[in-house]
């Protein structure tokens, strides 16, 4: 039965009109930005980052290998991301020219391609998967797909590709005559026969094993490639450490080497020979003194985390104390008294507000000494934060506004005081700067890290020692302007 005109001319109308609200519901529907964290953002926190803020250390407080960690932010309190990209903390240290605050600390500026990644992160609002980044069997095969997808994309650059290229049209080939009869005239006789007789034992498990054998000699290839890497990453890291570092470059920024298991707050580290050599006791690997690290306040009260300030001032406190029947010559007063605890360096050309270079006192001549640094005064403070590291330097004298010197150490703080009580998420640890030319990845022939400078215990001398000033690296030391006793 037809429809009224009128109904017809509704039916119609409101056809049209669902029609064209449907398509703008279409064109006004937000397009979805696909990113994934693990490929974009984590490779750039893991090579740039994880070395001062990843899961062995944790300068400032801030950890970037964990979610939750991570956008907690550091000691100071700003957040890691911010509600948009001006109010970022990552953005503003990665983009700024002050070199106080500019990270990273090492390695240069960010590329502006990592720079424009981490924008977009923030910018839809710092989405961070849980998934794990590939490691071991997985990684090596992502690795090596990314390696042979750029070296394919270059035309002629991969000759083993065009080998197997052509191993493959002689196999399909080999194939085709291996199917022809045996009574057929032409291939019944002569050359014809011959290779008609060589076909018979080409098929495709051949074309298989030239195929294996052209990945195995490719995976090779890229695992020698790889190998190669590494050894000249080891190479660059035992130059970094090489020795002479005696004056500190202009503008090089200073950040020590958290010690595995290097206690949150304060603690006890032990320094240890660095000189090896079987005539000396225990190969060489004995502990020359003890370092006791704490913060205290003007009464010498001990300060511990989650205890209220028993007084009105901060000071660092680092004893340095020599080992039972360590060279007395490398500890005499005269040396000690040229260590110095400073913030200063000697690309500083203005002073530093609160800093005053601190000298060892001496508690027992020759064989104890102590050094008292002031961070600042806390009185009718609701809440403060100090952030910084203060550097031990031997052999140091103040020129103007800097301190020239040997820097050795750094004694990081990272302070945070509510209501006049120190925060448990306050840190204070000590680290090596500047380390010795035969600390070594490890090996046979040379000492490591943890034998130089260690929170566990390091063997003290028993009995006999060598006295071979060589040996004991007495020259070396007074080249380096210690001046001994007789």
């Amino acid at each position: 039965m037809n429809q009224p005109p009128l109904k017809r001319l509704r039916f119609l109308w409101s056809a049209l009109c669902i029609l064209v609200l449907a398509g703008c519901g279409s064109r006004e529907a937000p397009k979805t930005v696909e990113f994934d964290f693990q490929r974009e953002v984590m490779p750039i926190f893991k090579a740039r980052c994880w070395s001062c803020h990843g899961p062995a250390q944790q300068q400032g407080g801030l950890r970037l290998d964990e979610k939750t960690h991570a956008l907690l932010g550091g000691l100071s309190g700003k957040s890691l991301a911010g509600k948009s990209i001006e109010e970022s903390e990552l953005l503003r240290r990665v983009t700024t020219d002050d070199r106080a605050i500019a990270m990273p600390k090492e390695g240069g500026r960010l590329s502006e391609q990592e720079v424009d990644t981490l924008k977009l992160w923030v910018k839809l609002g710092t989405p961070w998967s849980e998934q794990l980044p590939p490691s071991g069997a997985s990684e090596f095969v992502t690795r090596y797909g990314e390696d042979l997808w750029k070296r394919l994309s270059v035309v002629g650059r991969e000759i083993k590709i065009y080998l197997f290229l052509c191993f493959a049209i002689g196999v399909g080939i080999a194939d085709r005559i291996r199917r022809i009869s045996v009574d057929h005239t032409r291939w019944s006789t002569g050359w014809r026969h011959k290779v008609w007789r060589v076909c018979q034992h080409v098929s495709a498990i051949l074309l298989l094993i030239g195929l294996l054998s052209g990945v195995m000699w490719d995976v090779v290839e890229f695992s020698m490639r790889q190998s190669a890497k590494l050894a000249s990453t080891e190479i660059k890291l035992r130059e970094a450490v090489a020795p002479g570092q005696s004056v500190i470059p202009s503008g090089k920024n200073l950040q020590p080497i958290r010690i595995p298991g290097t206690l949150q707050f304060g603690g006890t580290y032990y320094r240890g020979n660095d000189e090896r050599n079987e005539k000396l006791f225990n190969g060489g690997f004995y502990r020359t003194a003890t370092l006791r690290l704490s913060l205290i306040d003007e009464q010498d009260h001990l300060v511990n985390l989650k205890e209220s300030l028993p007084g009105t001032q901060l000071f660092i406190c680092l004893d340095i104390q020599r080992a039972s029947q360590s060279t007395p010559s490398l500890f005499t007063d005269d040396i000690m008294k040229n260590v110095l605890l400073t913030r200063r360096t000697t690309d500083r050309t203005s002073p530093l507000p609160s800093d005053m270079p601190t000298e060892l006192e001496v508690l027992g001549s020759g064989e104890r000494w102590i050094a008292k640094y002031r961070l600042g005064d806390y009185d009718n403070q609701t809440e403060a934060a100090l952030n910084g590291i203060v550097y031990v330097e031997t052999n140091a004298a103040r020129v103007g506004e800097a301190v020239n010197g040997s820097i050795h150490y750094g004694i990081v703080y990272g302070l945070r005081i509510r209501d006049r009580v120190l925060m448990e998420n306050s840190e204070l640890w000590l680290g090596p700067i500047l380390v010795p030319g035969n600390f070594h990845i490890p090996d046979p022939s040379k000492i490591t890290l943890a034998e130089w400078l260690d929170i566990r215990p390091i063997p003290e001398i028993v009995g006999d020692n060598s006295t071979d000033p060589e040996l004991l690296g007495v020259p070396e030391h007074q080249h380096k302007g210690a001046k001994p006793t007789e």
